[in-house]
């Protein structure tokens, strides 16, 4: 019985997380550039259980002992190209990231919503400097041409890590940064990939579960309390 507890316990835990990297994608869904995220389950190992019965073993079966959120990953899939007519706003269609100078060092990002900070470089929301191919800010004067941009791609991008505001880091396992192969499109945005629909199904398969979840711990525990307050007791 305390095996099922556990059980239905790890199951509450796989869809908490699964809410909430859902509930994330839906606030996201109108963030230029960003990338829903996945969260990957799988079941822990079966335990084949076995009765005694006069001395000799007979197999019962296999028993679950529970489901685990195993990793969360990111979907670098594009999402739609939006036309601003703005000419400091960029997309990139292909596999590919921006380059941003920040204090922390360079990051990366697929947000391609630019402006201009007060002194005439070019910057994304948040303020730090787009770098060109040659790894220097980005001074404007007049137009900027989409090659100026320095783009770069990763072997490894499942590897990278979200930082917030559309930011992502490279660590070592991601590889090393090398010319990215997609084409930049001028007067355009990349919006997000999430597909509202999708995120709304799979919250409520994420509810459903937790609430299935609640209730095999409830009828587990009014089981226990019966077996400790009935059975167990002597007259």
């Amino acid at each position: 019985m305390i095996r099922g507890l556990f059980a239905s316990a790890s199951g509450l835990l796989a869809a908490q997380d699964m809410q909430d990297v859902t509930a994330n994608n839906l606030a996201n869904m109108e963030t230029s550039g960003f990338k829903k995220d996945r969260v990957l389950t799988e079941s822990f190992a079966n335990m084949y259980m076995n009765r005694l019965e006069q001395g000799e073993s007979h197999p019962v079966g296999p028993l679950g002992p529970g489901v685990s959120a195993r990793y969360t990953y990111t979907d670098f899939r594009e999402g739609f190209f939006q036309y601003t007519e703005n000419p400091l706003d960029f997309a990139i269609e292909g596999d590919g990231f921006f380059v941003l100078e920040t204090p922390e060092g360079v990051r990366y990002s697929r947000d391609g919503a630019f402006s201009l900070d007060e002194a005439g470089f070019l910057v994304n929301q948040s303020g730090f400097r787009v770098l060109d191919e040659n790894g220097e800010h980005i001074f404007v004067e007049g137009d900027v041409n989409a090659n100026q941009l320095l783009v770069v791609s990763f072997e490894n991008p499942q590897e990278m890590s979200k930082e917030g505001n559309g930011l992502f880091s490279a660590p070592e396992e991601a590889g090393a940064p090398q010319e990215g192969v997609g084409f930049v499109h001028k007067g355009y945005i990349e919006k997000s990939n999430v597909n509202a629909v999708w995120e709304m199904t799979r919250m409520i398969s994420a509810v459903r579960l937790f609430e299935a979840g609640q209730s095999a711990i409830q009828a587990q525990d009014e089981t226990l309390e019966k077996a400790v307050n009935q059975v167990g007791s002597t007259r």
